[in-house]
C-alpha cells in the first residue's frame, strides 16, 4: 500500500466516523444511553455516550475498505465487539465490575489462544540476557489486558483527553511500525486516530456544544484492548517490530496514572476501584488550570514521552536497559510530583501570578 492509498482510506474512515456519530448521537438520546450530571459529573445536561461505539464502527469501516490484509482481523473485531457491547450496557445499566473483569478475561484468553498473541519476553531489560518468561507469560497477558484497558479507562475525566492520549500513543506506534515496513498494523493505528478525531471534535465542542457527546466504558475498554493488542502484535515474537520496553513510553501517562491512583488508594485502605478526584488531571485544575489547559499540558507531556520511546527504538545503540531505567526515572518523578501535588501547585500558581505581574507591567509601560 502507497502513502497515497493509506491516506485517502484514513480520510474515508475519519468521515465515515463523523456521519456515524451524528446519527448514533440521536438514536443514544431515544434509547437512554447517556450520560447524567451528578456530584462527580459536572457537565450540564444529558450526553451521549457513542464516542466508542463509532470508534468501532469506524474500525469495522477501515478493516472493510482497505487493501491491507491485517493478520487475526475478524477475531479482533469480535473481541472488540464484546467488550463494547458490555461496555455499553455497563454505560447504560451499570453493570458489575465482576462481569467486566470476568469478560476482559475471557477477551484475553481469545486473544492468546487463538491469535497466539502473549507476552513471552521482556526483551533484555536486563542486559545481554533475554527475560523470558515462559509460561508466566500468559498470566502477566491477563493482567496486561487488564491494566491497558482501565489505564485508558481512568484517564477519561475532562474532555479530549481520552481521545488525545489515544491519538499520541497510537499515532507513535503508528510511525515505528510505518518506518519499520509493516503498514498493515500502522494503517490500523492510523484507522484508529481517523476514528477518534470526529470524536474529539464533538467532545469538545468545536462542532457546536450541542453535538457534544462522551466516550463511555465502551469506549475506553475498547482503546485500552486495542492498544495492547498492537503492542504485542508489533513487540513479541523473533520478528518484532519494536523493544518491549519501548510499549511503557508510548502509554506512559495512562500507564503512570493508574499504577499512582491504584497505589495511594490502597495505602488509604480503599479499593483500587473506588472514584475520587486525585487524577493528574484534577491536580493539574487545582493548580490553576482550566479543563482545556489541562488538556493540552497533559497530551503534549504525552507526546514528549512518546517521543523519547520512538527516538530510543530508532537509535539502536541505546541498550534497553537504559531506556527502561530513563522509564523509571520519569515514573518516579511523577510519583514524587503527584505525592507533592499541593506543592507543585502552589509552586505553579506562584509562577503564574509572577507572568501575570510581568504583562501587566508590559501594558502599562
Amino acid at each position: 500500500m502507497n502513502l497515497l492509498t493509506m491516506s485517502t482510506e484514513i480520510l474515508f474512515v475519519f468521515l465515515f466516523s463523523l456521519a456515524f456519530l451524528f446519527v448514533a448521537r440521536k438514536v443514544a438520546k431515544r434509547i437512554g444511553l447517556v450520560d447524567k450530571p451528578n456530584y462527580r459529573k459536572r457537565h450540564q445536561g444529558l450526553i451521549p455516550l457513542v464516542g466508542g461505539i463509532a470508534v468501532y464502527a469506524g474500525l469495522c469501516f477501515a478493516f472493510f475498505i482497505s487493501e491491507q490484509k491485517i493478520v487475526h482481523s475478524t477475531l479482533y473485531l469480535i473481541c472488540a465487539g464484546i467488550l463494547v457491547f458490555i461496555g455499553a450496557l455497563d454505560d447504560r445499566f451499570d453493570i458489575s465490575v465482576k462481569i467486566r473483569a470476568f469478560v476482559q478475561a475471557l477477551v484475553g484468553i481469545a486473544m492468546m489462544v487463538f491469535a497466539g498473541l502473549y507476552l513471552r519476553s521482556f526483551g533484555h531489560v536486563l542486559g545481554d540476557w533475554e527475560m523470558v518468561l515462559g509460561p508466566f507469560g500468559y498470566l502477566v497477558t491477563l493482567f496486561a489486558v487488564w491494566a491497558a484497558i482501565n489505564a485508558f479507562n481512568m484517564v477519561d475525566g475532562i474532555d479530549g483527553l481520552l481521545g488525545g492520549l489515544s491519538c499520541v500513543s497510537f499515532g507513535a506506534l503508528g510511525l515505528l511500525l510505518y518506518l519499520s515496513g509493516h503498514n498493515d498494523l500502522a494503517f490500523w493505528c492510523f484507522a484508529m486516530i481517523a476514528a477518534i478525531v470526529p470524536y474529539i471534535l464533538l467532545n469538545l465542542g468545536i462542532l457546536g456544544r450541542r453535538y457534544k457527546v462522551f466516550m463511555g466504558d465502551a469506549g475506553s475498554t475498547l482503546i485500552g484492548f486495542t492498544a495492547i493488542w498492537l503492542l504485542l502484535q508489533s513487540s513479541q515474537g523473533k520478528a518484532h517490530s519494536i523493544n518491549p520496553v519501548t510499549a511503557l513510553w508510548i502509554i506512559a501517562i495512562p500507564l503512570m496514572d493508574m499504577i499512582a491512583i491504584m497505589y495511594r488508594r490502597l495505602r488509604k485502605g480503599m479499593s483500587p476501584f473506588s472514584p475520587d478526584r486525585q487524577h493528574i488531571h484534577h491536580l493539574i485544575m487545582r493548580a490553576g488550570f482550566t479543563p482545556r489547559q489541562a488538556f493540552v499540558l497533559i497530551t503534549l507531556a504525552a507526546a514528549l514521552l512518546a517521543a523519547v520511546g520512538v527516538i530510543g527504538e530508532r537509535l539502536t545503540f541505546i541498550p534497553e536497559w537504559v531506556m527502561l531505567a530513563l522509564f523509571l526515572l520519569a515514573f518516579f518523578l511523577y510519583g514524587y510530583c503527584i505525592k507533592r501535588a499541593w506543592r507543585v501547585a502552589r509552586y505553579i500558581k506562584r509562577i503564574k501570578r509572577r507572568l501575570r505581574r510581568s504583562n501587566d507591567n508590559k501594558q502599562v509601560s
